[in-house]
C-alpha cells in the first residue's frame, strides 16, 4: 500500500501544482502547503511500533479566505518503516493563528489502511478498512517554514462498521511544513 499512497499523492500534486493565471500580489496555485513528518507509530499499545513517514498536501481554502480559522482540504498518507500499518487519508485541516508565529490546527477525515481485518488480525485489530482519522497540532511558523508537534488517531468509532474490535491507532510526532 505504501507505493500506492505515494503514487496517488504524486499524481494529485502534479495536477494541483500547475499555477493558473493570477493578478499581481495574489497567491496562486491550489496548494497551500506541503507537510512532511516522522511519527512514533501506535503509542497507545505494544502491538505495533516503529516510525511512520508522513506526507500531506493541503489545498488553499475553498471558502472563508478572510476567516480567523482557515479550513484547508487535505490529502495525505503515512508509511510505517517497520512494515506495520500504512494509511492514506482525505479530509480537512482547520488552522488558527494564535499570533504572527504560533498556530494550532486540527484535522478530521477518513482513512484507509492496510492492517489485517478482524477475521485474520495479526497486530492491531482496527475492525474495518475505512476509519475516521482525527489529528491535532501546535506549531511555530516563520515565513514559509513551519514546525509542529502533532498527534493523530484513527478508529471506526463503532460507527463505520459493525465489528466489535476497535483497537484504534494513535501516533505522535514532529512535522515540517512549507507554505506557498
Amino acid at each position: 500500500m505504501s507505493m500506492r499512497v505515494f503514487s496517488v499523492l504524486s499524481l494529485v500534486a502534479s495536477f494541483i501544482l500547475a499555477p493558473p493565471a493570477h493578478a499581481q500580489g495574489e497567491s496562486y496555485g491550489a496548494i497551500d502547503s506541503v507537510v512532511v513528518g516522522a511519527f512514533a507509530h501506535e503509542v497507545a499499545s505494544d502491538e505495533e511500533g516503529g516510525l511512520d513517514a508522513n506526507l500531506e498536501l493541503r489545498m488553499r481554502p475553498l471558502f472563508g479566505h478572510d476567516w480567523a480559522v482557515k479550513v484547508l482540504p487535505t490529502v495525505g498518507g503515512t508509511v510505517n518503516l517497520k512494515g506495520d500499518t500504512d494509511t492514506a487519508y482525505l479530509g480537512a485541516t482547520a488552522r488558527y493563528r494564535l499570533n504572527r508565529s504560533f498556530f494550532v490546527e486540527g484535522f478530521f477525515g477518513l482513512a484507509l489502511h492496510d492492517a489485517d481485518t478482524p477475521s485474520d488480525a495479526d497486530g492491531l485489530d482496527l475492525g474495518c478498512e475505512l476509519l475516521f482519522r482525527e489529528g491535532a497540532g501546535v506549531g511555530y511558523q516563520r515565513g514559509k517554514h513551519a514546525m509542529s508537534l502533532y498527534i493523530s488517531h484513527a478508529s471506526h468509532g463503532d460507527i463505520l462498521c459493525d465489528e466489535d474490535e476497535n483497537d484504534g491507532m494513535t501516533s505522535v510526532g514532529l512535522r515540517y511544513g512549507y507554505h506557498f
